[in-house]
């Protein structure tokens, strides 16, 4: 028996098909090169914004028509919130909501279910491997489907979670990126360990690692999260990405957000004291329906102001059941407008941040090779070029000459 994994949406998702491309293989199932070729096609799908819901049903559309009598199964966001939608397209299609996915490998071969959180063990073909340690989210945002998709918030056992990083790291992976639908929320279910005392016992483990962060709410960093990851060394990434969505006070209370531009700011600050021009990225909504011109010239002065290393640009989306839907929505013309303001000033930022390493040292992950040269992930999340041919998944030790476009050129350094 043949399985194809479609995934659409976040980092979670993509860890949890990963999990589940595994219990697969140890059932007996091969996988399958594309959804024609298949006798089970998994659909991991996302609901997060209207792209996402149509990425998901123009899949849904295009399996049933290329091959009609493979077992289609759709598991993740869409799923779990409009059950009815897809088995008005695919009648026959087994839905699994988010609760039930990690049973799927096991319902499907007749087996008994066995849950780990959706552990891995391998990524084939990348450098760098992901796990997922929380899930959940309780915020209730405005604009945001996650809470009402991923309603439990639950941890993995942190002792499961260290003997997967310790079993990644032998296995060769140099860096190792802790996801989690709100990983600040992070607690042990056995011991009760939050997510700074789980990270005490990552830096203790053996081992030649790396790990980063995925993304954290800004209100779940600390002074102690911050002084712990920093007594890291060399085994954490100066990288954090913190969702912002807008610089306006009065935007971000209609959104939701449990904090203010001043609240944000001082979370930066705890940030840049503790590491040394660390690589800080957030996420931007274009265009939430309140928003009025003013306030978004106020999100383009904060966000200057925070001097990011990065922005990720989104467009508002109407997602049904959210409060933010009954809101009159701003002109199609208009958020683009917004929008595209925004990835000009992230250009900016990127390129000006990547100018800022020109002459110091970077510790660069290498991702891969080509035509003499090699591209690598330094722990700010910076890529950086280097001359000459080097071992994926190795560390290389660059001094920044030089940068074009947010991308950093670097010359191999001793250690």
């Amino acid at each position: 028996m043949k399985v194809y994994f479609k995934t659409v949406g976040c980092r979670v998702n993509q860890v949890e098909s990963q999990s589940l491309a595994e219990k697969f293989l140890s059932l007996g199932y091969e996988p399958a090169a594309a959804p024609e070729d298949a006798d089970v096609v998994v659909l991991n799908s996302c609901s997060v914004t209207e792209y996402a819901d149509r990425d998901t049903f123009n899949f849904i559309k295009r399996t049933v028509a290329a091959n009609p009598k493979a077992r289609l199964v759709v598991t993740g966001c869409a799923a779990t919130l409009e059950p009815e939608k897809i088995l008005k397209l695919a009648p026959g299609a087994e839905i699994f909501p988010n609760k039930d996915k990690e049973k799927i490998p096991f319902k499907l071969a007749d087996a008994p279910v066995k849950e780990d959180f959706f552990s891995v063990g391998k990524f084939a073909g990348r450098t760098r491997a992901f796990i997922k340690i929380q899930d959940g989210c309780d915020l209730g945002c405005a604009y945001c489907l996650v809470p009402a998709a991923r309603s439990e918030i639950k941890s993995k056992n942190s002792a499961v979670a260290l003997e997967e990083i310790r079993n990644l790291a032998a296995s060769g992976f140099r860096e190792i990126v802790l996801c989690g639908t709100r990983l600040g929320m992070y607690k042990c279910p056995e011991t009760g360990k939050d997510l700074t005392g789980l990270m005490k016992d990552v830096f203790a483990l053996p081992g030649d690692f790396r790990t980063r962060f995925s993304s954290l709410e800004p209100v779940e960093v600390s002074e102690e999260l911050a002084v712990v990851l920093r007594g890291g060394g060399n085994r954490f990434c100066d990288y954090f990405h913190l969702p912002l969505q807008a610089g306006s006070d009065a935007v971000l209370k209609a959104m939701g957000r449990p904090y203010n531009t001043a609240g944000y700011m001082g979370k930066l600050e705890i940030l840049r004291k503790n590491f040394k021009e660390p690589g800080l990225f957030a996420d931007v909504i274009a265009g939430f329906p309140t928003e009025t011109e003013e306030q978004f010239s106020e999100t383009l002065a904060f966000v200057e102001e925070c001097c990011f290393a990065g922005l990720h640009v989104f467009r508002f989306s109407r997602r049904p059941g959210t409060r933010a839907h009954d809101l009159k929505p701003l002109p199609s013309r208009l958020v683009s407008e917004r929008a595209g303001r925004l990835r000009a000033l992230d250009a900016r930022l990127r390129a000006s941040y990547a100018a800022s390493m020109c002459g110091r040292s970077l510790t660069v992950l290498v991702l891969k090779n080509k035509n003499g040269s090699a591209l690598g992930l330094a722990s700010n999340f910076l890529n950086v070029s280097l001359k000459g041919e080097f071992r994926s998944g190795s560390f290389v030790r660059a001094r920044i000459t030089g940068s074009a476009g947010g991308v950093c050129s670097g010359e191999e350094v001793s250690y």
